[in-house]
């Protein structure tokens, strides 16, 4: 799983803030579901007579995924990441030949673009992206309708891996 269509990765080893964890009943099927979203096998740690007992992928900063091959739950792990500076619609169909399957893209009430995909597990991730050309529909709605202690932005901020 060498090949990616993204921003440039990201490897160097760094304290993960948030990671996802899923069990798999098939590394090699998994990985090539999430090669179609954008993910490069970052590490693979050897277990036991040398099967793979961990890998790690990650699509972009902070957007990491360890996996661990065993008796999968269907259902149980599901993520969200920011979809960057990639055409949702082409990830949707490469996550679509890839064997996954896939819902959108879709345009969301709030102002997002967003394409989820699970693999063949039952792992669900969505990638999300916001409607820039809604950005001040978006943020009169904010201000509008939504309650609590945040602020809304003056302006559109650029979308991507903000560090």
């Amino acid at each position: 799983m060498t090949e990616h269509s993204g921003p440039a990765i990201d490897r160097s080893i760094y304290v993960m803030p948030m990671f996802m964890n899923v069990v798999v009943s098939d590394f090699t099927a998994v990985e090539a579901i999430y090669a179609a979203a954008g993910f490069v096998t970052l590490a693979t740690i050897p277990g036991p007579g040398g099967v793979p007992a961990l890998v790690h992928l990650r699509r972009e900063r902070n957007q990491d995924i360890l996996m661990t091959q065993g008796a999968a739950v269907r259902g149980s792990v599901s993520a969200s990441f920011t979809a960057g500076n990639v055409d949702l619609g082409e990830v949707a169909e490469r996550l679509r030949s890839s064997g996954a399957e896939v819902t959108g893209p879709v345009d969301t009430p709030w102002f997002t673009t967003d394409v989820t995909f699970t693999d063949g597990d039952g792992n669900t991730v969505t990638l999300t992206a916001p409607r820039v050309a809604d950005q001040t529909a978006a943020r009169d709605w904010a201000s509008d309708q939504i309650m609590g202690d945040f602020e809304v932005p003056e302006a559109a901020t650029a979308v991507g891996n903000e560090r």
